[in-house]
């Protein structure tokens, strides 16, 4: 059985760590916002990670945003290092797909994340060895179909347009050069 972290050591000091699936969804809601400051961010993304105690008594965040901040990366990519720097093609969001993750969840696992609380590390785990049958990977997989391969235009046209149902919006488009150049900056916190 895999052991998931509940606590994240910051400068010697240990802070409980909301483990909840739903707690890690909100952070990443709030790294997308782009109605607030990166500081308003990184204080948000630190207060809901650390901010409770066990009995969930509210203990402030620490005091150390950077080294908080770096605990939380580490934590919302499950310790998993990109080694490869490629940009590849975003093929699924949490947000925008709670719908098919959640009936995957219950086609495949029999699990029902309305009544389930659960770890987001197995979270993410259980949504990486979904069935290729399941919902959630039928949509990335459409997301990431190449339709040069289909030489019938009726079939290529049929499936641009499932395609396009599916689609998830270009971040490109919806910031204008500053907003991105703000996203970016904060990113960098995350790397």
């Amino acid at each position: 059985m895999t052991e998931y972290p509940e606590y994240a050591e910051i400068d010697g000091k240990m802070y409980k760590i909301n483990i909840g699936y739903e707690y890690a969804l909100q952070c990443f809601k709030i790294i997308d916002d782009k109605s607030i400051s990166d500081m308003e961010r990184a204080i948000a993304i630190v207060s809901i990670l650390f901010g409770r105690e066990e009995n969930g008594d509210i203990v402030g965040i620490p005091e150390n945003l950077d080294k908080a901040l770096e605990k939380a990366s580490i934590y919302l990519s499950c310790a998993k290092e990109d080694k490869n720097s490629k940009v590849t093609k975003k093929d699924m969001d949490f947000e925008r797909d709670k719908e098919f993750i959640y009936a995957s969840f219950i086609s495949d696992y029999n699990i029902d994340l309305e009544n389930k609380d659960m770890h987001f590390w197995k979270y993410c785990s259980l949504i990486s060895g979904l069935t290729e049958n399941s919902i959630l990977n039928r949509v990335r997989d459409l997301r990431n179909l190449n339709l040069s391969e289909y030489k019938d235009p009726k079939t290529r046209s049929r499936l641009q347009e499932a395609q396009e149902r599916v689609a998830l919006p270009d971040d490109d488009t919806e910031y204008d050069k500053e907003d991105i150049e703000a996203l970016d900056k904060f990113n960098k916190l995350f790397e």
